[in-house]
Order: C-alpha cells, then sequence, then structure tokens
C-alpha cells in the first residue's frame, strides 16, 4: 500500500499500519503482512531488497545476492517458466533463511507463515512458481553455488542434483540490482493476469 506519509491511505493520522507487523520498502510502499496486499508494489522494491539479501545467510565468498540466484534460475529453466522462476524466491525480501533454519523451524511451518505474502506477490506479478523444473532449477543453483562460492565441508550433499557446468562470478548487489530488472524486462510478457 502506497500512501501519504503522515496521513496514510485512509488520510487520517491514526489510519496508520502496525510497525510491528508491516514492513517499509525503499520507495515508501507498506506491505502489512499480516493482511498482505501488493497491489501497486514496485519490483524495484523487490530487486533492491533481494540484491541486498546474501545467500547462504552471509557465507558465500565472494558475495553473492538472491538477486543473483533468482537470474541464474531463471537461465535453467524452460523459457516458459523463466518469469516465474527469477520471482521464485521473491518473497524472501523479507530475508533469506538458509534451509537448514528453516528445517529447525519447521519447513512446513515457515511455508505456511509465508505464504499470504507469496500469494500476494504471485498476484502482483501474475506467476506460478509450483512446477518441479522449477525446484529442480533452484537445487541445480544451490549445487553451483556450493561448489563456486563456500568452502569444502564434512557436509552430506546427496540431495542436490549436479552443479551447472557454468561457473558463477558474483557482481555485487548494484550490478544484481541491475541485472535482475533487466531479466524481469525481458521476461514480464511472460506474466500471467493477477
Amino acid at each position: 500500500m502506497r500512501c501519504d506519509p503522515l496521513h496514510g491511505p485512509g488520510g487520517r493520522p491514526d489510519d496508520k499500519p502496525d510497525g510491528r507487523t508491516a514492513i517499509l520498502l525503499p520507495s515508501g510502499f507498506v506491505l502489512d503482512l499480516l493482511a498482505p496486499d501488493a497491489t501497486g508494489l514496485p519490483i524495484t522494491d523487490i530487486a533492491l531488497c533481494l540484491a541486498s539479501q546474501p545467500r547462504w545467510g552471509g557465507a558465500a565468498r565472494p558475495w553473492y545476492s538472491v538477486a543473483e540466484h533468482c537470474v541464474m534460475v531463471s537461465k535453467l529453466v524452460p523459457q516458459r517458466l523463466a518469469y516465474a522462476a527469477l520471482l521464485h524466491d521473491c518473497e524472501e525480501f523479507l530475508g533469506d533463511w538458509p534451509s537448514p533454519v528453516k528445517v529447525m523451524l519447521g519447513r512446513a511451518y515457515v511455508k505456511e507463515r509465508l505464504l499470504p505474502v507469496k500469494q500476494a506477490l504471485r498476484r502482483r506479478f501474475g506467476f506460478d512458481d509450483d512446477d518441479p523444473a522449477i525446484k529442480h532449477a533452484d537445487l541445480v543453483g544451490m549445487a553451483t553455488e556450493l561448489r563456486d562460492l563456500l568452502p569444502p565441508a564434512w557436509i552430506e550433499w546427496g540431495h542436490l542434483p549436479p552443479p551447472h557446468a557454468e561457473r558463477i562470478v558474483p557482481v555485487g548487489p548494484e550490478r544484481a540490482y541491475t541485472l535482475f530488472l533487466e531479466r524481469y524486462e525481458q521476461l514480464r510478457h511472460l506474466a500471467t493476469a493477477p
């Protein structure tokens, strides 16, 4: 919801969203997480936040963003799925929790709590990322990041497919922001009607 910062969408100073449950985004857009309505949310907010979020809890070196990951995944799927793949992690503008944290908290619980936000984003941007090919590409991306950006470790990664042949060269947050928006412009014709 975009609103006058002093008087809110209803024009009354007491009509403010609760700062404990609403997220303020770079453009001034406010998203109430308890009743998410992403109507009017600019893609630039998503791009900037994803470009600012590190993958792997910040452990990847050089530093690597969720935006870069999304661009890579969008290139690993058939063209008809590329737009949805680009946006598959768009709810992670709230933060990219590493998978082990999600498992510790309960994957189903985390997914259930974030589902209203994800659905609001799906409606706003017109995509459906619930396709096995996107999930597989996401795991290929994870395997590629593991190979290229993380140290060797005594951890079982048997659930991951082989990495992509092309090596990752991180570009940093400013360039990741631009690459994400460029890819969005290339693919937005594939959006579905909300």
